[in-house]
């Protein structure tokens, strides 16, 4: 069993490297520099292996500082969450959360709700990141993540939270100008601002439509792109042409007219859209209640439940 000595070294090392210098790790845990450094360097010769390079600028991982730090951080995490488990008995909940949301789900949903779960939870303060990349949940310190698609980690928690359907929608001003779709084939002769995909970032995506997510045929096109949703909603807004979006992110614009859903028999089939965290033995009661705070808001909102036919209904226009 690893000695006192270790454990100083091992949580010395990391955090270390999330927080990129020795000294870094030395305020975040109350001692000095040297102390931090004559830690790890104990451990070093304990393992037989040097994990960090020093240098006169900067700090970076050898090969096998990265395997162990990758390797560490799970059951590090793991013993706070115990520790935290136990200072939390019999006392309100407390401490910071991390959550990292998808943006256009973040700004329009989340933000909304944290000053009730402010009131119900005062003592929890919350840290959220708007970005719609993948992250690594465990590298990265989240304690919370909401994002939308497959979810290809089994070491996680997920929770369901709605399906997200997709609805192509346009100006007034811009559909005045160039008429209104009937079909999916109608769309070839329109200016279509298209999300550019994160894997290759030289093609923009395809537009799925229908219940079956068929390609649109004839193919899409248009003369700008972006790498952010909620800017190619805007984009639409002031009428540069037409746009497929989650249909939660542009209800708020039909109903003030800013945008006009199209094509209501191709709304695409859904995604998944799910709130997903670190499969831990003793999950902090912070992350509990705010995953279920949140859950149980989202499951009872018309916008995010409903049937998308019924939503949209309201906002077409006449043929």
């Amino acid at each position: 069993m690893a000695g006192v000595e270790s454990i100083s070294g091992v949580v010395g090392f990391v955090r270390t490297v999330a927080a990129g210098s020795f000294a870094g790790a030395a305020k975040q845990l109350g001692v000095s520099p040297v102390a931090v450094s004559k830690n790890v360097q104990r451990l070093e010769r304990r393992l037989g292996v040097r994990l960090l390079q020093r240098s006169t600028r900067k700090l970076s991982l050898t090969d096998e500082g990265r395997l162990f730090y990758e390797r560490c951080t799970g059951p590090l995490r793991e013993l706070e969450s115990a520790q935290a488990a136990v200072k939390d008995k019999g006392r309100a909940p407390a401490g910071r959360l991390r959550v990292t949301s998808v943006s256009p789900f973040g700004r329009t949903y989340v933000l909304p709700l944290l000053p009730a779960f402010s009131r119900h939870y005062p003592e929890i303060e919350v840290e959220l990141h708007l970005d719609d990349a993948v992250s690594d949940m465990i590298a990265e310190g989240y304690d919370v993540g909401i994002r939308a698609g497959e979810m290809r980690d089994s070491t996680m928690i997920v929770r369901e939270i709605a399906p997200l359907h997709f609805v192509v929608c346009g100006a007034p001003s811009y559909l005045e100008k160039h008429g209104t779709p009937r079909e999916p084939a109608d769309l070839t002769g329109y200016n279509c601002v298209r999300l550019k995909e994160r894997t290759t970032p030289a093609r923009p995506a395809n537009w799925l439509l229908g219940p079956n997510n068929a390609p649109a045929s004839p193919p899409v096109s248009g003369n700008f792109f972006a790498n952010d949703l909620t800017t190619l909603v805007m984009a639409a807004v002031h009428g540069h042409g037409l746009v497929l979006a989650p249909l939660p992110l542009v209800l708020p614009l039909f109903r003030s007219g800013a945008l006009v859903p199209l094509l209501p028999d191709c709304i695409s089939k859904p995604v998944h859209l799910f709130m997903h965290y670190p499969n831990r033995r003793h999950l902090p009661v912070r992350v509990r209640n705010f995953v279920n705070f949140m859950l149980e808001r989202f499951r009872k909102n018309p916008d995010l439940i409903s049937d998308p036919q019924l939503l949209v209904a309201p906002y077409l226009r006449a043929p």
